[in-house]
C-alpha cells in the first residue's frame, strides 16, 4: 500500500492544538518555497508528485504516528528575517536575494538549536534562529541568548542584540543583531557562530553553559554589494557655538540605510533626520552617539524616486555637556 492511500485512509485528530491562521507573508513565502522546489527537480511524474506531497507535509508539520494524522503546534516555518524587520521596512518586502537559508542543527543536554536564516547588511550581520529547550530547561521570552561571532577566525563584533519569541511552551524563535565594523562587502565571508550562554544581560553574571551550540557558516555579499549605493560626504557640519560635526559617508542598500559621522560627545547628542523633496520625515531605528564613531540606520530610500536631505537634530542631552548651544536648522543635500 503506497503512503497516499494510507495518507487518505488516516483520520485526522485536531482538537487538541489551536487552529493557527497564516499570515499573508507566510502563505506567499510557503508559496515560492513549493513552486521553486517544483521547479528544481527535473524528473519524471512521479517523483516530481512524491516532492509535491513531501513539501505539503513538511509545511503543515504533520507527524504520523499509530494511524493518526495530527497538526502539530509548530511553526509553519522558522524564523524569518522578513519578520525581524517588518517594524522597520515594508512588511511585504522579499530579502531572499540577500540572506542565506541555513537549517543547521546542534544539540546538548539543554535543548536544540537551529541556525535558519543568516543575512549581512552593511555593518551588521543578522541571525535568526530556533530553539527547542530540552525537558526541565527553564527558558521564556525575557531571556536573551547572545552568541558569540569569529568573521574569518577573528572576533571583530562591536555590539550585540537580541530577541526571543515565544512559538509554544517548548519552543522559541531567537533573533540577534551583530554590528561588526569591518564587512567585506562583495566577498563570501566565512563565521563561526557559538551559542554558549541562555541569557546575557549587561547587569548580571553571564552563566556559560557546556559543549556550546557551534555552527560554521559562509555568507556571500556579492548581491548586497551590487546593489547598494555609498554616498560620500567628507564634510563638517556647523552646530553652533563653534562645534562641528563630521559627516562621513552613508550607505544606501534594498534592506537600510546608515550614516556614519565622528561626533566626539562634547555637546549634546546629535542624531540626523532624512527628509524628502515632499515633505516626508524619516527619522533613524537604531543610533549610536560614541567618541569611536557614530552611525544613525535608517530604513531603505531609494534615491532614484526623489531628493532626500539630511537634517540634524538635538536626539538626547548629554549629562557632561558644558554649554552645549543650540543645532541650527539647515538641510544637507543627500543627492542633489
Amino acid at each position: 500500500m503506497s503512503i497516499y492511500k494510507e495518507l487518505n485512509d488516516l483520520s485526522l485528530d485536531v482538537s487538541q492544538y489551536e487552529e493557527q491562521e497564516l499570515t499573508s507573508l507566510q502563505k506567499k513565502s510557503w508559496d515560492r518555497r513549493v513552486r521553486s522546489k517544483i521547479r528544481k527537480r527535473k524528473t519524471n511524474n512521479k517523483k516530481k508528485y512524491a516532492g509535491v506531497a513531501a513539501a505539503f507535509i513538511l509545511a503543515v508539520g504533520i507527524s504520523i504516528s499509530t494511524g493518526t494524522v495530527t497538526f502539530a503546534n509548530v511553526p509553519f516555518v522558522g524564523g524569518l528575517m522578513e519578520r525581524l524587520m517588518a517594524t522597520n521596512a515594508d512588511e511585504n518586502a522579499d530579502y531572499s536575494p540577500f540572506k542565506t537559508e541555513i537549517g543547521a542543527t546542534a544539540e546538548n543536554k539543554y535543548g536544540k538549536w537551529t541556525l535558519d536564516e543568516a543575512l549581512i547588511d552593511n555593518g551588521r550581520l543578522l541571525i535568526s534562529s530556533t530553539f527547542e529547550p530540552a525537558e526541565g530547561v527553564k527558558f521564556n521570552y525575557q531571556m536573551h541568548p547572545m552568541p558569540t561571532v569569529l568573521m574569518n577566525g577573528q572576533n571583530l563584533t562591536s555590539g550585540t542584540a537580541g530577541q526571543s519569541i515565544k512559538v509554544h511552551d517548548s519552543m522559541y524563535t531567537v533573533y540577534n543583531e551583530l554590528r561588526i565594523s569591518e564587512l567585506p562587502i562583495g566577498e563570501t565571508i566565512a563565521f563561526q557562530i557559538r551559542y554558549d550562554n541562555l541569557d546575557w544581560s549587561i547587569d548580571s553574571k553571564v552563566k556559560l553553559i557546556e559543549n556550546p551550540w557551534s555552527f560554521d557558516i559562509k555568507v556571500p555579499t556579492n548581491q548586497l554589494a551590487a546593489t547598494s549605493e555609498t554616498i560620500a560626504f567628507n564634510q563638517d557640519i556647523s552646530l553652533g557655538n563653534g562645534q562641528s560635526i563630521h559627516l562621513k559617508n552613508m550607505v544606501v542598500s534594498p534592506i537600510s540605510t546608515i550614516l556614519y559621522y565622528d561626533w566626539t560627545e562634547q555637546s549634546n547628542h546629535i542624531a540626523f533626520k532624512i527628509v524628502s523633496e515632499a515633505g516626508v520625515e524619516i527619522l533613524p531605528n537604531t543610533a549610536e552617539i560614541s567618541a569611536e564613531g557614530s552611525y544613525n540606520r535608517y530604513v531603505p530610500i531609494d534615491l532614484k524616486a526623489e531628493k532626500y536631505y539630511l537634517v540634524p537634530f538635538e536626539s538626547s542631552e548629554n549629562p557632561h555637556a558644558e554649554n552645549p548651544g543650540n543645532v541650527p536648522e539647515q538641510a544637507i543635500p543627500i543627492n542633489p
